[in-house]
Formats: structure tokens, sequence, C-alpha cells
């Protein structure tokens, strides 16, 4: 009988621990419907993203999972008009948005491109909880690695660390 009763008072803890207090679901209907809000803008205001929210974006990217938590990636955040040019100028197309991201992962991991992708996407949620617009440019990254005068002017300017691409 005593055990009978344990195990029922175990089964009833289990049951009540599961419950949901309703905080739960609310957290995840706002982080749904920010996935599910997100999509590619292609078209930009001209006012710059404030540096606090910036930091808080680049944050939410760069604690994105990567494999052995190598994290082999660098971050630049581009809002100099001269520097945007300059991209420009390489053939890349970035819409003319005021703010670009600019990652470069370690081409000598296996996985470096993998875990830039969980970091981009890291990026452009958090960028959607802000209501702002975000477009993954793969062009851009083409682009700007070219073996152009003026893409090896702008990598040069970014100065990602050697063997970052």
């Amino acid at each position: 009988m005593k055990r009978i009763l344990y195990v029922s008072i175990i089964g009833a803890a289990a049951l009540l621990l599961s419950c949901d207090t309703g905080k739960k679901a609310t957290d995840s209907e706002v982080v749904n419907k920010v996935i599910l809000s997100r999509h590619s803008i292609r078209k930009y205001k001209e006012r710059q993203v404030p540096k606090d929210t910036l930091d808080i974006i680049i944050k939410a990217g760069i604690n994105a999972p990567s494999a052995k938590n190598n994290q082999p990636w660098e971050v630049r955040v581009i809002q100099n008009q001269d520097l945007l040019e300059k991209i420009k100028a390489t053939g890349g197309s970035f819409h003319n948005a005021p703010s670009l991201i600019v990652i470069a992962n370690d081409t000598a991991n296996p996985y470096g491109e993998f875990d830039c992708g969980l970091l981009s996407q890291n990026i452009m949620l958090s960028a959607e909880s802000f209501n702002l617009g975000t477009c993954a440019l793969g062009n851009l990254a083409r682009a700007i690695n070219n073996n152009t005068p003026e893409a090896a002017e702008v990598r040069k300017e970014l100065n990602f660390s050697p063997g970052y691409k």
C-alpha cells in the first residue's frame, strides 16, 4: 500500500511539474511570430540602425551554436557611407541598405559555412524582433571575394583575419 501511495505521489508530482503556466506559451508565441514574420526586404529606409540595437543583434548572432563551439566567424558592421560605396563598386548589390553586417568564415573549418549560416539566421531573427528588415546576400559575398582591385580594396578595409572569407 505504501508503495502504491508513493508511486501515486510521484505521478501526481510529475503531472503538476509538467503543467504549463502560460508564460512558456506566450514566449513560444512571440518566438514563432518572429520566425514566421521574417522575410527578405529589398527596400530600406535611409536611417541608420542605432548602435545599441546593433549591439543586441550582433550579440544574438554570435551566440549561435557552432560545431565544437569553435565560432568560426568574424563579423563587421558597416555604416560608413564611403565603404558602402566601395562595396557597391565591387558589383555587390545590397539594395542601398544603410547598414550592412558582413560575415566571414574560417575557410579551414569544415563546418564554418554551416555555422555562419546559423549566426546569420540569429542576426536576421533578432533584427526582425526590432522590426528591422534584412536580406541574406550571397551575391555580395561573391563580389567582395572577386579578384578585382575594387574587391581587394574592400577586403583590405574589412580587415578579416587570414583564412577568413
